[in-house]
């Protein structure tokens, strides 16, 4: 009886590893395929042409003129994604750190807490000028 339960334990352990194996290459092969494609970098969205793009990394292994219209489709596709999940994401993050820096205050002197505001506000300006070329903002 005893003999039994360990055998089963064998095959269960046996196969909860093989199916954590499989599942490793299935998302391996996932990532390959999704980090075939290079997405091109938009520096601006109110002027298309003076946009610049990065080479593509799938450019290189040579794409047939429908493949490469299929490729900016898609890459077309996923940028536009991108920026909804960005547009979703920003400001709940943007709460976040507001939430963290007044908590932050709660601790500081009077002092401190205008020091750190002064810093802050520095910061802050700093971001947004290194930001005011990027159609992030």
């Amino acid at each position: 009886m005893a003999i039994k339960r360990v055998i089963r334990a064998k095959v269960a352990v046996g196969a909860a590893l093989t199916l954590l194996f499989g599942s490793g290459i299935v998302v391996g092969l996932a990532w390959d395929q999704t980090a075939g494609a290079s997405v091109p970098e938009v520096t601006s969205t109110e002027e298309p042409e003076a946009q610049t793009e990065r080479t593509r990394i799938v450019d290189a292994v040579g794409l047939s003129v429908s493949q490469d219209a299929s490729v900016d489709s898609l890459v077309t596709y996923h940028v536009s994604r991108m920026r909804d999940v960005d547009a979703e994401f920003r400001p709940r993050y943007r709460a976040v750190i507001e939430d963290l820096r007044e908590d932050v205050k709660d601790i500081l002197t009077a002092e401190q807490r205008s020091e750190y505001n002064v810093l802050l506000e520095e910061h802050d300006a700093k971001r947004h000028s290194r930001r005011s070329g990027s159609s992030r903002q």
